[in-house]
C-alpha cells in the first residue's frame, strides 16, 4: 500500500472520529448546533427555537456522515467495492434527508 493511501485512510478515519465525538456530545445536548437553521437565527430567535429538534437533526445528519467516512476508510485500506457503494448511499440518504427536512422546516414557519 501507498504512503499517500495510508495517508488519506488516517485522513478520512480521523474525519469519522471526529464526526462520532460531535455526535456523541449532540446526542447528549451538549455543544455547538452546526445548523444551518439555527446558525442564521438572531439572539432572540435563537432563545425561542426549540433546541431539542436541532440537536437531533444534527445527530442524524453528522451520525450518518460519520459512517459515511468509515465506509471510505473501509474502501481506503481494502478496495472493497461494497464499502463505496456503501458510502454513495448513506451520502445521497444524508443529501435527500437534510432536504426533505429543509422543506419541511420551511413549511412549518
Amino acid at each position: 500500500m501507498e504512503t499517500s493511501s495510508w495517508i488519506l485512510g488516517c485522513f478520512t478515519a480521523l474525519i469519522a472520529l471526529l464526526l462520532a465525538v460531535y455526535v456523541s456530545f449532540a446526542l447528549r445536548e451538549k455543544g455547538p448546533i452546526l445548523s444551518n437553521t439555527y446558525l442564521f437565527l438572531n439572539k432572540a430567535q435563537r432563545e425561542n427555537a426549540d433546541r431539542k429538534a436541532e440537536y437531533k437533526r444534527v445527530s442524524i445528519i453528522f451520525g450518518y456522515l460519520s459512517a459515511a467516512f468509515v465506509c471510505l476508510t473501509i474502501r481506503v485500506f481494502t478496495h472493497e467495492r461494497w464499502a463505496m457503494v456503501l458510502f454513495f448511499a448513506i451520502v445521497l440518504f444524508v443529501i435527500f434527508y437534510a432536504f426533505f427536512d429543509a422543506i419541511k422546516t420551511c413549511l412549518k414557519k
